[in-house]
């Protein structure tokens, strides 16, 4: 995307198109518009007007803003320009005392796991019900085992008072659910069959979430997704435990395989908000890290799919590169993971980094690496088990709105390093888009299969490899006192009391976002946490439904189901907040 200006034409082009719907806002960059609107009759002109140009939703934030000073429940829809670096914030606020909002499911799909959290965590339900179906219901984030009015993100219940209820809540005994009988006939819109319940708990390490697959032999006829079984609290704790400039502890216990990502966003978050640009070295320090997170979550992924198909040696193979990148990793941060090293304006290493050893570990390790890549790919045995199974074609990964990998492997180019550039990916565009000989054939990589999804996976690490590289590269040109200058002192600003800022980080998954509201001096307002993987759980049901793909009807079998999941790789504790 491009960030100069094209970006100023199409600000301008917005400002005029919302000077006349609601009253526009100042922002933290110009790289943003945000406007205030009163009515629902607004707010839907806005969002058919984004829908209409292919604007793309990145997360949604309910905020309880009673005791501020327009004191309504406000909920702000962040939107991403299709094509040049641009965010647009619509701030709309809710009716005084009203706890019901004009929803833009039709236009937006996307929209549907924030609706269902903003039930749960807030009590805001959406006014419409399209088709006549009630699609928000409570229950898909907080479960039977917690009181039904609890509503933890309202600002009128303290923390100790929520424990209180929880612990009072869980010693309520609720009767169980009624069952149906064999002989009763099945509900319109409800799957026929044998329901195969498929988890929460599961083998091996495993955090909890449950698949009902519906089938009626060995194909899937439907699959529900249940979630939220690891509630911790997470959004609360921001505010009520941790300042502006130590939100990144927590920040970096989300989902702990991105913990660096997540860090990351939080902190370019929390910099807007105190005007602390990070140095130079930080910068390209925090662009290498993030893309070691990327090489050995993907590497542990492609491993985990060879297993999933009986090609045990390939996955024991792609483990001990894994390894390596992971000790790699404690050499340079400390910890395998990465954490620790994030602050808000820049990065504490235990020691100077060695970016010799960098450079020798992809050099050695991902070499292998992609022999053993390329080698899986072309293996008959694992084209049969993957092409054409879990297929999410390019329409449904638009018409929900999926990110990162997941959105690539579907035709669809969505890659924040590209489309909203922070730090040293500013400069790195033609490194993520350097053409070449890359593993595999383009229009299979796009194919929106496991197969696809696999392919892709493969191919960011050697793009990752080559973005390392560079940026090792760009290392060597920095004095020694630049290298030595890791962190900026942050300023906390009085001025920005009750401000937002908006922080990105591309994870191994998609576009980690952070949307951070400060409260007064050096408090958290509100801090809302989105991971891809809230945008991209719902594609794993559409990829087991079945349909036509290319003109030809597919089906997943159940014992498919391992794989498809795999081949998607999400968190649940980066979902289950």
């Amino acid at each position: 995307m491009q960030v100069t200006a094209e970006t100023d034409e199409a600000a301008a082009t917005l400002f005029k198109m919302l000077a006349d719907r609601g009253t526009l806002l100042n922002t933290q960059t110009d790289r943003q518009v945000q406007i205030q609107v009163h009515s629902d009759a607004r707010f839907r002109e806005v969002a058919e007007r984004l829908a209409a140009e292919d604007y793309y939703l990145v997360t949604v934030v309910a905020n309880d803003e009673r005791d501020l000073e327009d004191r309504w429940y406000k909920i702000y829809y962040i939107f991403s320009h299709p094509s040049v670096d641009l965010f647009v914030i619509i701030e709309y606020l809710l009716k005084p005392s009203s706890v019901s909002y004009c929803s833009v499911w039709d236009l937006f799909h996307a929209v549907d796991p924030f609706e269902r959290e903003m039930c749960d965590m807030l009590g805001l339900s959406p006014a419409e019900h399209f088709g006549g179906r009630h699609r928000v219901r409570r229950g898909s984030w907080l479960h039977d085992a917690y009181p039904p009015d609890l509503h933890p993100l309202r600002r009128s219940d303290t923390t100790a008072g929520l424990r209180e209820r929880v612990a009072a809540g869980a010693l309520v005994s609720r009767p169980p659910r009624p069952r149906r009988s064999a002989a009763e006939s099945v509900p319109p819109g409800e799957p026929a069959g044998v329901t195969i319940p498929v988890g929460p708990i599961h083998a091996g390490i495993i955090e909890s979430g449950q698949f009902l697959i519906s089938t009626t032999g060995e194909t899937i006829e439907d699959l529900r997704l249940r979630l939220g079984f690891a509630h911790r609290g997470v959004e609360r704790m921001f505010q009520s435990y941790l300042n502006l400039l130590d939100g990144w502890r927590l920040a970096e216990q989300v989902s702990g395989d991105t913990s660096f990502a997540h860090s990351l966003a939080y902190c370019r978050a929390a910099e807007m908000l105190t005007d602390t640009p990070s140095p130079p070295a930080a910068r390209l320090l925090r662009a290498l890290l993030v893309e070691l997170e990327r090489i050995h979550n993907h590497i542990a992924d492609i491993g985990g799919i060879a297993e999933d198909v009986g090609m045990e040696q390939f996955a024991a193979e792609f483990a001990v590169i894994r390894e390596e990148v992971l000790r790699l990793d404690r050499r340079l941060t400390g910890h395998r993971y990465l954490r620790g090293a994030n602050r808000v304006g820049g990065l504490r290493l235990p020691g100077p980094p060695d970016v010799d050893d960098v450079a020798y570990v992809l050099r050695e390790h991902l070499s292998t690496f992609e022999d053993l890549a390329t080698a899986l790919l072309a293996r008959s045995g694992f084209r049969e088990r993957t092409i054409q199974v879990g297929v999410l074609t390019r329409r449904d990964a638009l018409q929900l709105g999926v990110t990162g990998l997941v959105a690539r492997a579907s035709g669809v180019p969505r890659d924040s390093r590209l489309e909203h550039p922070v730090g040293a990916c500013r400069d790195a565009g033609h490194v993520l888009r350097q053409a070449g000989p890359i593993l595999g054939d383009d229009g299979e990589a796009t194919a929106g299969d496991v197969f696809a999804r696999t392919l892709v996976r493969a191919r960011e690490v050697v793009t990752s490899r080559r973005l390392v590289e560079w940026l090792i590269g760009r290392w060597s040109e920095l004095s020694a006192a630049e290298r030595a200058d890791l962190v900026a002192k942050p300023r906390i600003l009085p001025a920005n009391n009750f401000t937002s800022a908006i922080g990105q980080a591309e994870s191994c998954r998609g576009d980690v976002v952070y949307w951070l509201m400060q409260d007064k001096m050096n408090g958290i307002y509100r801090c809302k946490v989105r991971d891809p993987s809230t945008l991209n759980w719902p594609a794993v049901r559409a990829c087991a439904l079945p349909k036509t793909s290319n003109g030809t009807p597919t089906e997943m079998l159940v014992a498919d189901f391992p794989l498809l999941n795999n081949s998607f790789s999400l968190s649940y504790a980066g979902n289950d907040l």
